[in-house]
Order: C-alpha cells, then structure tokens, then sequence
C-alpha cells in the first residue's frame, strides 16, 4: 500500500459511493488505474466492504507552537494534512486531529507537519484505546 492507495482509502471513507472517475480526477490517475487499485486493496483485505473498513485505526493530536505572526499560515499548511485543525489557547497555538490506517502514516504527517516553516515544537498524543 502506498500514499496513492492511502488517498483513494481517505476519499472513500468519506463517501464510499464516490465514482472512479471523480477519484481519479482528485488524485491524478486515470479511472482504470483507480478501479485496479481499488480491485487490489479488496483482494488484499484492506477493503472488506463497500462501505470500507479497515483493520486498524490510528488517531493522533498534534498539539502545535508557532511563531505568534504565523499561526494562520501554518494552520492554513496543516489542513493539507490533517482532518481536522483548530487554533487553540494555552501553551500550544494549534491542535490537530490525524487519522490514518498505520503507525507509519502517522509518523509521516506529524514529520510533514514539523517540517513546515515557523513551527517552533510540537507535542503528539496517540490515542490508545476508545
């Protein structure tokens, strides 16, 4: 599985209904390319239903800092990568919900998101159970 196979997860866990068609038009790909890899993940069991469900679930908040005159850039950046983004009060400017289907993922958006210019440190919690 790949960040392409991740995409067409995410946009079909948001609407499991959505056309090949208009995946493909969101990710780049030709609608052939989409159907392959949906066809792959359902052979894989990553994909067990229409409706999409998958193994597991990892949630994460990234709890932000950031220069004070950046914060609206930065968080205008972060909704590139995460669900869910909020300006906070307190110690941190920023809150961010992450939701991905391995550990890994979500290492690589909290990296994504320090790497992001004027974020001065971070803090991530992991959820571990409901």
């Amino acid at each position: 599985m790949d960040e392409i196979d991740l995409k067409i997860l995410n946009i079909l866990r948001e609407d499991a209904r959505t056309k090949y068609v208009k995946i493909a038009k969101m990710i780049g790909l030709t609608e052939g390319a989409v159907r392959r890899r949906i066809k792959q993940m359902r052979d894989a069991g990553i994909i067990k239903r229409f409706t999409v469900e998958t193994d597991i679930e990892f949630e994460g908040i990234v709890l932000i800092e950031t220069e004070p005159a950046r914060t609206e850039e930065v968080t205008r950046r972060i909704k590139g990568i995460a669900n869910k983004v909020f300006e906070v009060s307190g110690e941190y400017d920023i809150a961010a919900l992450i939701q991905t289907y391995t550990i890994e993922e979500l290492n690589n958006k909290v990296d994504e998101i320090r790497k992001i210019p004027w974020v001065l440190n971070t803090k991530t919690l992991v959820k571990l159970k409901n």
